[in-house]
Order: structure tokens, then C-alpha cells, then sequence
């Protein structure tokens, strides 16, 4: 895989559209040297690549956006890398942030964009998150640290004797472990799905089943037997019926009554006896306390008048065995307390006036006094009473009760007797017989009906039961079967994740042994003291690494100068890059600001050449100097110059180093 083109804009100093062309070399020509002075721009391309392959959050974005393009209110970023696979497919990747029509943009208002197009097409991914699954696929992030770095990298892999222990899973991702790992974690993961609710089915639980299928079965057949059994004794009664019924008619020319006339002339002639009883008992009652009074009736009203006349001849003697004083009295009355006339009256008008008032007094007592009752007023009141009594009780409506009741007798009568002409006793007998026969019949048939109704309910209940017991057991077979396969598949899953454990434990091994040998032979190659260090082990467990000194003594990296650490921090990441087996480019920034003549002389002579089929350097004019720059022409396949412009704070790219 190569890069053939970076585009930067509006990041940092690359205000404007910046391209980094990298130009196809010929056989031996792996380098492209960028050389920038110090703030000229050369790690903003380190990051540019990165942040076009991988992103990166709005507030980080923001924050390097170019000064003066941010103050006209442009926040607009895009990065756009070029690669060339080994198949020799385009691959086009470009990002972007934008902040729309927002005057005053902030990073919140900053939208990201990824659009990647192969052998120019845009690949058919419209989810942002399956666009970098596609990148990732291409060049993964957890290893790109090994392929592009700076002295900050090698100085943090040579800062002490156990840093490689912390890069271990990056170090396994280099080294196509992690993948292994991952693959052997996700068989287990099916594993423990294959187990969630997860029950095995044995044979046991399907016999059990099936037995109970049987039972339910041998229910079903005695009780479809039981209803076959009912059945023809109910067809039996119902042929007796028929006969009974057919006899009947033939003897009477009609229709018998059906069970529900019968019953309904039964509970007719019952309320009528029911009802005449009733009226016999209260006619019965009337006569028993009323009727002899009722019979002397007619005389009620002489009776009462008689009364009456008999106490006004009372009050009349006894007004006028009165009169001579009651007169007196009155006259008396006229001058007393106050005469009411203005001239007294004489004693002759007295006289004369008492005379007249005892007249009319003598006029009252005039009636007729023949009395023959002379009832005393208690008596009076008694005979009252009971009049008041007979008068207002039943005794008067006894004629039209025996009425009714002598209705209801017909009706009766009528009820009980035979609507069908039957006169001699032989025919009457007849006809209860063949009544009887009917009604006997009737409730065979009936008490038969409802058991064979029972008993048909609890055929379809069994059968019903067994159509569920038949489901459960359809469905136990297949779990069964289900179970046989889970338990194959959660086999087949330790098996191949036992397999790739082993697998696991001998590709480390295998990879592990190489890397110590391709990281040793560069360090021998570029160290200064290379006879100092006789072997190196890198544990396969814990990637702990253990140098050997020429006398087979352990020795810490601790115990080497700076030079050679940082010489060892390059070897290893050139052996990671040798046993990966990856073919990307690498990009190293700065790489010999802190090595002395010899150890940079040891890597541009012998790293640098052979490091990728493509290596980038971003480098100042005192790291490859014009006498490296001529060491190194030979396998350049291009050069530029990042120049940086004080005034106008402008980084800007041109071909050609610095001293051409």
C-alpha cells in the first residue's frame, strides 16, 4: 500500500488548500523527505493522516482551524488522502468539518462528513460508522502508531525497561494476534449464547410425555365407547317412544301431548286448584264470621234511622220537661245583666212573652215518641259498629267470589278433562297407560340426553388435551433435536476455541521468535556498540524484553546510553513492521534530533532504505543534512520543502529540498 496524495485545508497553517504529491518510484526508491524547519508544518501532515483516516472530536478540530479563516467566520476543514492499494486500487478518503451558515461558529456547530471513493466510485456505504469499518478493514488504527511516528514515539518505547509490557495489545494487534484473540472471545461469546435458555432435552422427558400421551388416549377410547354405549341405549327409548306414541294415535286419531303440553297443563290445573281453594277458604271465612248479619242487611237502614229518630224524641222530652224555667230564664235574660231595650218591659209583656217562648218549647215535644228499641247509647254504639263493620268487609262481594269460584271450577274441570273425547273407563285407562309409557320414555330419553351431552364434553376436553400434548411433544422433539444440535454447536465451539488458543499460543510463539530476530538484526545494524548486546528474548506471555550482554548476563535497556535506546525503540518498531506483514507506508517525523553522528549515520544508511516499500520523512535541514540528502538520493522518489511564512503565517508546500 502507498500514499499518492495528502490534501490539507484550513488546519493550522495550511490556510489554503495544501497538496503533497507522492510520486511512484522506480526499483530501490522507497523515500519521499519532506523538510520544513522547526513550526513550518511538518507534524500537522503526521496528523493530517491521521485525522483523514480515523477523525477526530469537533473541540480538537476547532481548536487548530486556521486563525484568520476562522475570524471571517470560515470553520470549514478537509483533509483528503490518495492511497494506492496492492492490488493497485484508488482509494479516496476524505473528511471534513463544516459549520453551515453559522456566522459565528462554535465547535458544537461543527458536522463531520466522510465520503470514500474506490477506483473513482463512491463506495455503496451510507452509514458514516460502516464507512470507517472500511477504513479500519484497510490500514487499523491500533497499529498505524508503529507506522507512523516521531522521536516522541521512540523515545516513549525507549523510556524504560517495561514499556513494551504496556504496548502489549497494540503490540498483538501488530502482529495479527489480537485478531486470533478476538475470534477465539467471540466463540465463546456464541458459546454462552448458545447456553442463555438453554434446556437439554432428554430421552427420559420425551418417554414421560409419550406415556402421557397414552393415558389421555386410553381415556379418549372408554369414553367415546361410554358415548356409543348411551347412544344406542338413547336411540332405544326414543324407538320405544315412537311405538307408545304411534299407538296413541292410532287410538285416539291425535297428536299426544309432548312432555313440555303435558307439564304445562299439570302447572295450569295446579294454579286453578290453588286459586279455587284460595276462594273456597276466604267464602268460606266471610260465612263463617259475617253471613248472618249479612242476611239481616236490608234492615240496616231502618235500623239506623230508627236510632236516629229515637235519640231526637229523647232530646225532645227532655227540652220540654224544662220549659217553664228555661222560658222564665229567657225572659229573664232580656233585662239582665243590662236591659237590651231603651223602655224596660212591663210585667204584662214578661208574661206575655215567657207565655209565648214556653209555646214554642211545647211545639218541640209534638213528635212522635212510639220508641221499641230504647237502646241505651252504648248499645247504640255497638249496633253502629257492627253495621260499620259488615258494610265495609267482604261479606257484600260474596256473590260474585262464588262466581269466580264457580268459573274456576269449569276451568278446572275443563283443565282435568280429556280434550280427546275419552268417555268409557277402558279408553281412560288406555290413555293413562300410553301416557305413562310417553312420559316414562320422555325422561329416559332426557336423563340419557344429558349424559351423553356430559359425556361428549368430556371426549372433546381429552381430545383437546391430547391435541396439546401432542404439540408439546412436536415441540420437544424439535427441541430435542434442537438440543442435539446445541449441544454439537457448544461442543464445536470449545473445540475450535481450544484450537485457537493453541493456534494463539504457537503463532506467538512463531511471532515472537521472528520479531526478536528481525528486531535484533536491525539493532545490529544500526548500533554503535553492536557487539555489546550478544542476544535479546521477548517473553511470549508479557512481550517483557531481556537483552543479553557478550558474556550471556541479563542487562536492563536502563543500562544502555540514549543513543542506543532510541536506536533499540527503532529497531523494534522496524521488526514489528518486518513481522506484521503489513505492507503500509511509514511515516517517521524527526527522527535523528537526538542521535549522535554515528547512530544517524547507521539509520540513513541502513533504516531509512529499507524500513517500507514507501517511507515519508518529515525532516529539518540539520537532521538530513545536504551529506545525507546525497546519501539518500539514490532511493528518494521525490522531495518537497514546507516553508512557513512569518508574515502572513502561511505554510506553504514546494518541490525540491533545501539545497535544490
Amino acid at each position: 500500500m502507498k500514499f499518492r496524495k495528502l490534501i490539507i485545508e484550513n488546519y493550522k497553517s495550511f490556510q489554503f488548500p495544501t497538496t503533497i504529491e507522492f510520486p511512484d518510484s522506480s526499483a530501490g526508491k522507497s523515500i519521499f523527505l519532506i523538510g520544513g524547519m522547526n513550526g513550518a508544518g511538518k507534524t500537522s501532515v503526521m496528523e493530517a493522516v491521521n485525522i483523514c483516516l480515523y477523525g477526530a472530536k469537533p473541540d480538537l478540530i476547532y481548536k487548530y482551524i486556521n486563525r484568520k479563516e476562522l475570524a471571517k467566520g470560515n470553520a470549514f476543514v478537509s483533509f483528503e488522502l490518495l492511497i494506492e492499494t496492492d492490488e493497485l486500487e484508488e482509494i479516496q478518503v476524505k473528511r471534513t468539518w463544516s459549520a453551515g451558515t453559522v456566522d459565528s461558529p462554535k465547535p458544537k456547530d461543527l458536522e463531520e462528513k466522510l465520503v470514500v471513493i474506490k477506483d473513482g466510485k463512491r463506495v455503496s456505504v451510507q452509514n458514516k460508522e460502516m464507512w470507517q469499518d472500511y477504513i479500519n478493514a484497510m490500514i487499523p488504527k491500533g497499529i498505524t502508531q508503529f507506522f507512523f511516528f516521531d522521536g516522541e514515539k521512540i523515545q516513549e518505547i525507549a523510556a524504560d525497561d517495561h514499556s513494551e509490557v504496556r504496548l502489549k495489545s497494540s503490540l498483538e494487534a501488530a502482529l495479527g494476534i489480537q485478531y486470533i484473540t478476538r475470534l477465539a472471545n467471540d466463540i465463546l461469546h456464541l458459546k454462552q449464547d448458545e447456553r442463555k435458555n438453554f434446556v437439554e432435552i432428554s430421552d427420559e422427558d420425551i418417554d414421560f410425555k409419550e406415556s402421557e400421551l397414552k393415558r389421555e388416549q386410553a381415556k379418549l377410547s372408554k369414553k367415546q365407547a361410554e358415548r356409543s354405549e348411551i347412544e344406542s341405549e338413547l336411540n332405544n327409548f326414543k324407538s320405544e317412544y315412537e311405538g307408545a306414541k304411534n299407538r296413541f294415535q292410532a287410538a285416539f286419531n291425535v297428536e299426544p301431548e309432548s312432555a313440555d303440553e303435558t307439564k304445562q297443563r299439570e302447572r295450569k290445573r295446579i294454579q286453578l286448584a290453588t286459586k279455587r281453594g284460595q276462594l273456597d277458604n276466604q267464602v268460606k271465612s266471610i260465612i263463617d264470621r259475617h253471613l248472618p248479619w249479612a242476611l239481616a242487611s236490608r234492615l240496616f237502614e231502618p235500623l239506623k234511622q230508627q236510632i236516629e229518630h229515637e235519640r231526637n224524641a229523647t232530646a225532645s222530652r227532655a227540652i220540654s220537661d224544662q220549659a217553664v224555667q228555661l222560658a222564665f230564664n229567657i225572659v229573664s235574660a232580656v233585662d239582665y245583666p243590662q236591659p237590651i231595650y231603651n223602655t224596660p218591659l212591663t210585667e204584662t209583656q214578661k208574661k206575655e212573652l215567657q207565655e209565648r217562648v214556653l209555646a214554642v218549647l211545647k211545639e218541640e215535644d209534638g213528635h212522635d215518641n212510639s220508641a221499641f228499641l230504647t237502646l241505651s247509647d252504648r248499645d247504640i254504639a255497638k249496633v253502629l259498629s257492627k253495621i260499620e263493620e259488615i258494610e265495609q268487609s267482604d261479606v257484600l262481594s260474596l256473590k260474585d267470589l262464588l262466581a269466580e269460584s264457580t268459573d274456576l271450577e269449569a276451568q278446572l274441570g275443563k283443565v282435568e278433562g280429556s280434550s280427546l273425547g275419552v268417555s268409557s273407563d277402558s279408553e281412560k285407562q288406555l290413555f293413562e297407560e300410553l301416557q305413562q309409557q310417553m312420559e316414562s320414555y320422555q325422561n329416559q330419553i332426557g336423563r340419557l340426553s344429558v349424559r351423553m351431552q356430559n359425556v361428549s364434553e368430556d371426549v372433546l376436553t381429552i381430545e383437546n388435551r391430547i391435541k396439546d400434548i401432542e404439540l408439546e411433544l412436536n415441540k420437544l422433539y424439535e427441541k430435542h433435536h434442537m438440543s442435539r444440535e446445541k449441544v454439537d454447536v457448544i461442543k464445536e465451539c470449545d473445540a475450535i476455541a481450544n484450537l485457537l488458543n493453541t493456534f494463539i499460543i504457537r503463532l506467538r510463539k512463531n511471532k515472537i521468535h521472528l520479531l526478536q530476530e528481525k528486531t535484533f538484526e536491525m539493532y545490529k545494524l544500526l548500533s554503535s556498540k553492536s557487539g555489546l548486546i550478544k542476544d535479546l528474548e521477548i517473553d511470549d506471555k508479557t512481550y517483557e524484553i531481556i537483552i543479553r550482554d557478550r558474556n550471556g548476563h541479563e542487562m536492563k535497556k536502563s543500562g544502555l546510553s540514549a543513543g542506543e535506546k532510541e536506536i533499540f525503540a527503532v529497531s523494534l518498531l522496524w521488526g514489528l513492521a518486518q513481522t506484521s506483514q503489513l505492507n503500509l507506508p511509514i511515516i517517521i517525523d524527526t527522527p535523528l534530533s537526538r542521535l549522535d553522528s554515528i547512530h544517524r549515520d547507521n539509520i540513513v544508511n541502513n533504516y531509512f532504505p529499507s524500513a517500507a516499500e514507501q517511507v515519508i520523512i518529515l525532516s529539518t535541514d540539520t537532521e538530513i543534512d545536504n551529506n545525507y540528502y546525497k546519501t539518500l538520493e539514490t532511493h528518494l522518489s521525490g522531495a518537497g520543502k514546507l516553508e512557513f511564512s512569518q508574515m502572513n503565517e502561511l505554510s506553504t508546500f514546494k518541490e525540491g529540498y533545501f539545497w535544490n
